[in-house]
């Protein structure tokens, strides 16, 4: 027996979207930015030949080349990042156009895009977080050692290798392990690796670039944790996939789920109990 149930409120799917909305587009204005300077250092030093990343082009027998350089290590990244093809011919460009807002090079409109909605995701996520401690919800994705070991046994069960599902709870292991991560690891450092590149603040929280070796490893942290947030971004994507995409979809969008297992419809009373 199937039946529908009431599992997302209002406050969770409307933070969910615009939560969404805002890492997508601090994501590409953050490589707008990135193209300005297209190399990450470590402590205070900022000479590109210093640099232990960079996303350059270079001139390659009279063709323009894209490269990617980490530690010594370099890798053509020709037609993906380095260099793209413009009407004027090819130019360097770390991250293409289309990855980037606005899409033509625009250092301080980049960054007005990024620091308006790096607030809208910050004032939102604070929304969903104060929400979710009212309602007493926070304490029930929160990883404990219980679920800790039980996350290897929820991949196998994901890369349908493991028939049975070890989730007991509303969240599964590896649910919680990656809800902990955001709110306990990646979001604050994300956040303060951000701040601690704002001259303003540094004048007033002289800690804030120190907390980080120097303002330039800042930029770095703020740059890796970027990504890291991109992966845990397609993880989740990924679970929703392996899980029922209608189904988690139509959760995430009009709150209801379908529960497979349980007899009887939900009853009226409660439905409209749980929408509030």
């Amino acid at each position: 027996m199937e039946k529908l149930v009431y599992r997302q409120n209002r406050i969770t799917r409307a933070t969910h979207w615009i939560n969404l909305l805002a890492l997508i587009i601090l994501v590409m204005s953050g490589f707008q930015i990135f193209n300005a300077h297209p190399h990450l250092y470590w402590g205070h030093t900022s000479e590109p030949d210093q640099a232990f990343l960079s996303i350059t082009a270079a001139n390659d027998d009279g063709e323009a080349r894209g490269f990617f350089r980490i530690y010594g290590w370099q890798f053509d990244t020709t037609g993906v990042l380095g260099v793209q093809n413009t009407e004027m011919g090819p130019a360097p460009r770390a991250f293409p156009s289309w990855l980037t807002i606005p899409g033509y090079f625009w250092l301080a409109g980049g960054r007005r895009w990024h620091f308006f909605f790096a607030w809208l995701f910050t004032l939102n996520g604070l929304l969903y977080v104060i929400y979710n401690i009212a309602t007493g919800h926070l304490r029930k994705f929160l990883l404990t050692s219980k679920d800790a070991v039980r996350v290897p046994a929820m991949v196998l069960y994901y890369l349908r290798i493991r028939k049975e599902s070890p989730q007991e709870a509303e969240y599964n292991p590896l649910q919680k392990l990656a809800y902990t991560s955001v709110f306990f690891i990646l979001t604050p450092l994300i956040m303060l690796s951000g701040m601690a590149m704002s001259p303003q603040l540094d004048a007033a929280f002289h800690w804030l670039p120190t907390m980080f070796g120097g303002r330039q490893s800042a930029r770095s942290i703020h740059f890796i944790f970027t990504f890291l947030f991109i992966g845990v971004t397609f993880g989740h994507v990924f679970m929703v996939l392996a899980t029922g995409a209608l189904n988690n979809m139509r959760s995430m969008v009009t709150g209801w789920y379908k529960e497979k297992g349980v007899e009887g419809p939900e009853p009226a009373a409660l439905a409209l109990l749980r929408r509030k």
